[in-house]
């Protein structure tokens, strides 16, 4: 299984923190958050490769990704979008590599209830005959719409999702993390940008949420950012 942690975008909402710093490279809890997300996947034993797809403060990542890598002993690709920044849907349609099953997080989310359970819901993935096309991760629906709105049946298959959306019924929202079937790749097309606009909601019946968390989704507002490192780390001051 292979992860792809998605850390190309420009992060205008958090401007003008992130002009010079790459959003991904921002510190939760004094850490950079790529940096809880790559030693939960390295840590948890359960991904042949890793991905990071660069845009924004390319050479930045690149570097930081670097050392990152040879600091762990695991080698980490790296996804060069400096030219044209392709979507979460288009990274994974021009770079994926459709012979494996997959994770991928959107490393503007932070969830220490994920992380720390990463080794068992990769593993329930990988052992599960009965998996859905994707396995989505959800958390509770921020009041100010700025997930995407999921509703599903008793069983957590999913019914319908919108993109940003505060008309829905919904209670839930995707927290920027799913695993996909080698198969997944199939469904996207070559003019697919998004995941969450172009993509997941016309496979509505055919995935499912497996997981169900705490998030916080750093790149709402500055303020968002602040407020949720102070929750995930009470003791720091802000």
């Amino acid at each position: 299984m292979n992860a792809y942690l998605m850390s190309a975008g420009c992060a205008m909402r958090l401007r003008p923190v992130t002009e010079k710093i790459a959003k991904c490279l921002l510190p939760i809890g004094g850490v950079p958050i790529l940096d809880h997300w790559l030693t939960a996947i390295i840590g948890s034993g359960q991904f042949e490769n890793i991905y990071v797809n660069v845009h924004h403060c390319a050479e930045q990542v690149e570097s930081w990704v670097g050392r990152f890598s040879e600091l762990s002993r695991h080698p980490i690709q790296i996804i060069d979008e400096r030219e044209k920044l392709l979507g979460t849907a288009g990274t994974l349609f021009w770079h994926g590599d459709s012979s494996q099953d997959f994770m991928l997080v959107y490393t503007d989310t932070y969830s220490r209830d994920f992380i720390r359970g990463l080794r068992n819901i990769a593993e329930f993935w990988k052992l599960n005959p009965d998996k859905p096309l994707a396995g989505l991760v959800t958390m509770n629906l921020p009041q100010d719409g700025s997930a995407a709105a999921i509703e599903t049946d008793f069983m957590g298959n999913v019914l319908s999702f919108k993109e940003k959306s505060m008309t829905s019924g919904a209670v839930i929202g995707w927290a920027g993390i799913m695993f996909g079937r080698r198969d997944f790749f199939d469904q996207i097309s070559r003019e697919d940008f998004d995941l969450a606009r172009n993509v997941l909601p016309r496979l509505c019946g055919r995935i499912r949420v497996i997981s169900h968390v705490d998030a916080y989704d750093i790149g709402r507002s500055l303020d968002k950012y602040a407020d949720a490192d102070g929750k995930i780390f009470p003791t720091r001051s802000h």
